[in-house]
């Protein structure tokens, strides 16, 4: 059985998706007001520490983190990267999904068993029920790393997940098995790139190259199963990356905001404390 598909018409809709959410959150700056001290002619020595302010809710950083992804110009290259990656990719698209690597139509390989465990790992049972464990742990045992962790993965895997779900019917593109019409982006690329990315940004790349190949394993097993193209796992990818660097992690009564930035010749990286 030969799969055929073509991209391009519904990429069309996927940038109306995101050009929605763009306009939207250019809308909506942050208007919280800042508290400060009054003024006083009290000597240095009279004068109290200032007080940390408390961390926002856990509602209002899921609304700064929907609003992150796409109110800066930083972000907006890398999705524009991403998407010409995705439609770059998508000239493989066909040749892939018929090929020896997918199992499906091949009544099965060598390869079928070593890609079986993908589909778990990248799932929703793992990811973002792993995620909410780890924050369910993390307050029993009175483990504010853990805590906080959880706490970052749930909301990496709220936003990851509601994007690609919001693309999905925007695209309403069929998978390559024919099962149904929610083939892009795949679900999960972007969950376990969201996983892999907020992990590295805490632990640094010891913790963040296993966590990646992982990530790439599991997009590599959605392509073997016949579930997606191989330009819906890159664009996948290219979701989670951006959420999981446009969230910020919380570090003592401190918050380090990470994120990609455009530079003369190239691509960087900046960070800003923020207390």
């Amino acid at each position: 059985m030969a799969v055929t598909t073509n991209l391009g018409p519904r990429f069309g809709w996927v940038f109306l998706f995101l050009s929605v959410c763009v306009s939207a959150n250019d809308e909506a700056p942050d208007s919280t007001p800042t508290l400060g001290a009054p003024a006083t002619t009290a000597s240095a020595q009279d004068t109290a520490p200032e007080r940390p302010e408390p961390s926002p809710s856990f509602l209002r950083q899921i609304g700064r983190d929907f609003g992150d992804v796409f109110t800066t110009k930083d972000n907006l290259f890398i999705l524009a990267g991403g998407g010409g990656a995705s439609l770059a990719a998508s000239t493989l698209d066909d040749e892939i999904a018929n090929g020896s690597f997918n199992s499906e139509i091949n009544g099965g390989t060598g390869l079928d068993n070593a890609f079986e465990a993908g589909e778990i790992l990248g799932g929703a049972l793992v990811q973002v029920g792993g995620a909410v464990a780890t924050w369910g742990v993390g307050k029993l045992a009175s483990s504010p790393e853990a805590e906080t962790l959880g706490r970052e993965l749930v909301r990496a895997q709220i936003v990851t997940q509601s994007l690609t779900f919001g693309l999905k019917v925007a695209a309403s593109r069929e998978r390559p098995d024919g099962s149904n019409q929610r083939s892009f982006p795949s679900g999960h690329a972007s969950g376990t790139f969201a996983t892999a990315t907020v992990l590295q940004r805490r632990y640094g790349w010891k913790v963040g190259v296993p966590a990646y190949a992982v990530a790439g394993y599991v997009g590599a097993s959605r392509l073997n199963e016949g579930a997606h193209f191989l330009s819906d796992v890159v664009f996948g990818a290219t979701i989670g990356i951006l959420v999981g660097r446009s969230l910020s992690l919380e570090i003592g009564d401190s918050q380090i905001e990470i994120g990609p930035m455009a530079t003369p010749g190239g691509f960087g990286v900046q960070a800003r404390l923020v207390r």
